[in-house]
């Protein structure tokens, strides 16, 4: 079945689904939109069977590759806290002040949220007698329901078309995730570093640019093996590596997240989807953006064996 048309608003379009039956997600003849394409995540060397996690690139996107929250105004007020990165006037003493800018942790309260995981669909490029991109297989059911909805929204809102099939991709395919851009081992100057995350941060606001700063600069002063950054979906994030430690920190610009600890295999890690790796159940440690991030991440560092 062929959409065209910018969004859904109900589970119609997919009538013709059995209960429990694998649905993909295509845009087919995808060389018609190389502008899109690119917009979507895969850039002009993609080949047969590369496979990402498409960018955060409209509201549906950004629930698929994101945490996301939705409020529930019948439950109380909640009480959070919120980092600030701001100029301020200090007491000096002598009636003198002096301007400090540093992080401040508010405190307020506002209408209870949930979080909830991203969906973490994934997209193949696939070349047959034409290219197209392919979804994952989602299973038709109650409780893909939602997750089926935002991955029709999300490619109609950035494609205009898209088709709900039934036809898995050909196994002959091999599948190759492009998660992550891995440096080679080597010393890694804070200068060099500085200029990509400054390059990932641009579009950040002052907050989460001198968060990812401060947080990165005393992890790579920590010395790691190796860096990678994240691709697509994952654009934002920073893992860096100590496998002698059997360490590998996960580091975001993105507001309401922490920094993720491992002591998985590297191997292991870079296969994880973005709601394994954003779950309670698989990183070792989890330490909040907070004014006293850099204390807690020292305590936690010094502390391991090696």
């Amino acid at each position: 079945m062929v959409l065209k048309q910018t969004r859904i608003n109900n589970l119609s379009v997919f009538s013709a689904a059995k209960e429990g039956e694998p649905i993909y997600i295509k845009v087919d003849n995808v060389g018609r939109f190389p502008s899109k394409l690119k917009i979507f995540g895969f850039d002009k060397n993609v080949e047969n069977g590369d496979s990402i996690l498409p960018s955060p690139f409209n509201n549906y996107a950004k629930k698929n590759a994101e945490a996301y929250a939705t409020i529930d105004a019948s439950l109380p007020l909640e009480k959070y806290t919120r980092t600030q990165y701001w100029t301020r006037n200090e007491w000096a003493g002598r009636d003198q002040t002096r301007e400090v800018t540093d992080f401040v942790d508010i405190t307020g309260y506002r209408r209870h949220r949930d979080w909830h995981k991203p969906y973490s669909v994934y997209f193949t490029y696939v070349v047959d007698d034409e290219a197209s991109i392919v979804s994952d297989s989602i299973v038709y059911n109650k409780e893909n329901g939602e997750k089926l909805k935002n991955t029709v929204n999300m490619i109609l809102g950035l494609f205009g078309e898209c088709t709900i099939d039934f036809s898995a991709i050909p196994s002959e395919i091999k599948k190759r995730r492009l998660d992550w851009d891995v440096l080679p081992p080597g010393e890694y100057p804070w200068e060099k570093v500085k200029n990509t995350i400054e390059d990932i941060t641009k579009k950040s606001n002052k907050t989460q640019t001198a968060m990812m700063l401060r947080n990165c600069k005393t992890i790579v002063d920590m010395e790691p093996e190796f860096i990678a950054y994240g691709k697509s979906g994952y654009r934002g994030y920073v893992v860096f590596g100590f496998p002698k430690k059997d360490l590998y920190i996960l580091e975001s610009i993105f507001p309401n997240n922490a920094t993720y600890v491992f002591n998985n295999d590297w191997e292991t890690l870079s296969k994880m989807t973005k709601a394994q790796i954003l779950s309670n159940e698989l990183h070792e440690a989890r330490i909040i953006h907070s004014a006293s991030w850099d204390q807690k991440f020292k305590e936690l560092f010094f502390n391991r064996k090696n």
